[in-house]
């Protein structure tokens, strides 16, 4: 526990020095705000669907990118290595990076609920399926550290890692074949989970009810219905077991890089 604890006091210490990586939680759940106001145009459908966007790719990477840079900092000035030295496990590091960060991207993840409009239990799932995006985020940012010799190479390796998972869910959106290979990243799960419970309206199809009304122009005027389709996720237990597994995998590949790497510091 002393160990968890020095090493989260470790990372509160740090925050002031690493701007560019706190900006992110600031700038995130700002941008979806204002351009969701620019672009939405007063659409809470276009608005909704912006918001879910921010809100997965700030999971999908800002914890990981957080949790990168530490590691390979303590790699590059060589405390990774006296940390395994002194005894501290794969486990307490890991926690008390992890604790941290969980800590501050509460924060921003709430503040994606409030902006969306959410109450009730849309609001809690919200916050559980990014909050749980920021969990597996952080563990994977852990593998990515280890494996870096500074922080430039940190850098060299998550920003095309975080490009994949920020982008993936909106390509996965429009491409079924896409969708059926990737369905298992954990970004993946919490857009189309949360597509689907915040969206309902919108995961139909347009269905001409009325053939008669085609004016001069061909242009059609008759009515059109809503019909549902079959929903893109697997429900909201399904999407936090694929999301934890997520989790636990990058946990156990930490667990051995740790092992292998860390006393190479």
């Amino acid at each position: 526990m002393n160990a968890i604890k020095a090493i989260f006091n470790k990372q509160l210490a740090d925050l002031p020095k690493n701007m560019s990586v706190t900006m992110m939680f600031i700038l995130f759940p700002l941008m979806s705000l204002l351009l969701g106001t620019i672009m939405g145009g007063g659409d809470e459908i276009a608005e909704s669907i912006l918001n879910m966007q921010f809100m997965m790719i700030f999971a999908a990477m800002t914890p990981m990118v957080m949790i990168a840079n530490t590691i390979a900092e303590d790699n590059e000035y060589k405390s990774l290595r006296f940390m395994v030295t002194a005894g501290v496990k794969p486990g307490q590091y890991l926690m008390g990076l992890i604790s941290f960060a969980m800590i501050i991207s509460t924060f921003p993840v709430v503040a994606f609920a409030f902006i969306g409009g959410y109450s009730g239990t849309e609001f809690w799932i919200f916050i559980a399926l990014g909050l749980a995006g920021c969990l597996a985020s952080c563990i994977l940012g852990a593998i990515v550290g280890i494996f870096s010799k500074n922080v430039q190479q940190s850098s060299a390796l998550y920003t095309p890692l975080g490009m994949v998972l920020a982008f993936t869910p909106m390509v996965a959106m429009g491409s079924e074949a896409v969708r059926n290979v990737v369905q298992y990243l954990f970004p993946v799960q919490i857009f189309v989970t949360l597509f689907d419970m915040l969206m309902p309206e919108y995961t139909a199809v347009l269905t001409r009810v009325n053939i008669e009304g085609y004016d001069i122009m061909h242009r059609f005027v008759g009515e059109y219905v809503l019909e549902p389709i079959e929903p893109l996720s697997q429900g909201m237990t399904t999407s936090l077991i694929i999301i934890g597994a997520n989790a636990v995998v990058f946990a156990i590949l930490f667990a051995i890089a740790y092992k292998r790497k860390g006393l190479k510091g």
